[in-house]
Order: structure tokens, then C-alpha cells, then sequence
């Protein structure tokens, strides 16, 4: 079964086929909100992290920028693999959330013995997919566009996890604009019941122009 992540498909049958092998030899986790993961063990092993149950927020550690909030099923760092990124993350849940760790020797091994390149394949091509689609909405756009976009994400939410998220905290993190400047598109939105919010928290976006 596909879920719909804007208008990109997450391969969940591929993510699946990569789980089912790689979880027997992995280290369980059930983190309560506002835990942190390291993406490596105590002998300083790469790990790969699998989530079944919660979302993250993960981070980009050179300048704390707000990459992405994403939901379970998930997976990160697969994609070091083959060749590991320069580029290291923190990864914070902002819900309870419920997995694994693998390090990534292991990893390798099994889905080599299995020939489970075909799936990987597949999971890091939607996550390079991911990546264009997030550059599309963010770089090179104006301010309100950046706004407008994360505001759309935002509402593709399940209720429970908006309720948990501040927006001009949210917004801020993820596209480094200015709280002020937020705070009174924010506003000018709110007034002309573009959106609906309480406490600081995104209860529904109802209509958003394409430019302000």
C-alpha cells in the first residue's frame, strides 16, 4: 500500500521488504517527544535508523537549519550506505516514536545475502525526489512563498501533530526567515481568514494566495 506525501508516492512495500530483513538484527527503541538520535553507536559505527511508529524533526547540524518533519514508516541514513554523507544531522522526535538502529556494516550485509538493492533503490530515489521538490518550493523563492509552502505542509498534517508544532517557530527553523517578518504575514493571513490558528498553533488552512 502507497501513501501520498504531496505528490510524491513513499514506496512503503520497498521500505518493507528492506525492514522485514534488517529489524531482527537491529537495537529497539520507544523514545517518548523530544528525544534525541544519534546516527552513530557507542563504538562510533554509522547507524541507520528505522522508524514504524511517530515523527521526527531532523536537522542539519553545520547551521541548525530545520530540513524536514517527517512521519513513520521512515527510514534515515540508508542512503550512506554505499558512500557516507560529509554533511551529519541531529534527528529529534516530536512524538513518541518507536523503532530501530542498525549499524551500517550490518546493514550492507544483509541486503547484499538478500539482494535487496532493488528496493534501496528505490527508497533513495524517492528521497532524491523528495530533495527537488523541497528545492523547488525553497530556493530562489520569495519570503511569502517559502511561508506559503511550509503552511501547506503543515496543514497535510494529521491534527494531533500540528497541535504539537508552533508555526513561527516551525517556519522559522526551516527557512531562517525573520520571527517579525512571519508573525506579520502570519497576521495578515489570519485577518483575511486565509488560515486558522489558536495559541500560536495551525488549526486549518483555508484558502492561500499565490502571492502577498
Amino acid at each position: 500500500m502507497a501513501r501520498i506525501t504531496g505528490i510524491l508516492t513513499k514506496p512503503l512495500t520497498q521500505l518493507e521488504a528492506i525492514r522485514s530483513r534488517l529489524v531482527d538484527a537491529g537495537k529497539s527503541f520507544n523514545l517518548p517527544a523530544d528525544s534525541e538520535l544519534s546516527m552513530f553507536n557507542e563504538n562510533n559505527e554509522q547507524l541507520i535508523l528505522f522508524f514504524s511508529e511517530g515523527a521526527i524533526v531532523l536537522h542539519r547540524e553545520m547551521d541548525d537549519l530545520l530540513m524536514d518533519l517527517i512521519s513513520a514508516p521512515t527510514c534515515i541514513g540508508l542512503a550512506n550506505i554505499l558512500k557516507p554523507s560529509k554533511f551529519k544531522y541531529r534527528v529529534i522526535t516530536q512524538t513518541d516514536c518507536h523503532g530501530f538502529t542498525i549499524p551500517i556494516r550490518h546493514a550492507f550485509e544483509i541486503i547484499e545475502k538478500n539482494k535487496l538493492w532493488q528496493p534501496v533503490c528505490h527508497w533513495t530515489t524517492f528521497l532524491l525526489h523528495s530533495l527537488e521538490n523541497r528545492d523547488a518550493r525553497f530556493i530562489g523563492a520569495t519570503k511569502y512563498s517559502q511561508i506559503r509552502a511550509t503552511l501547506l505542509i503543515m496543514d497535510s498534517w494529521s491534527p494531533e501533530l500540528r497541535e504539537r508544532t508552533g508555526v513561527i517557530t516551525f517556519v522559522q527553523k526551516r527557512t531562517k526567515i525573520s520571527r517579525s517578518v512571519i508573525a506579520e504575514i502570519l497576521s495578515a493571513l489570519r485577518k483575511g481568514n486565509y488560515i486558522e490558528m489558536d495559541k500560536g498553533k495551525l488549526k486549518k488552512v483555508n484558502r492561500l494566495p499565490t502571492s502577498y
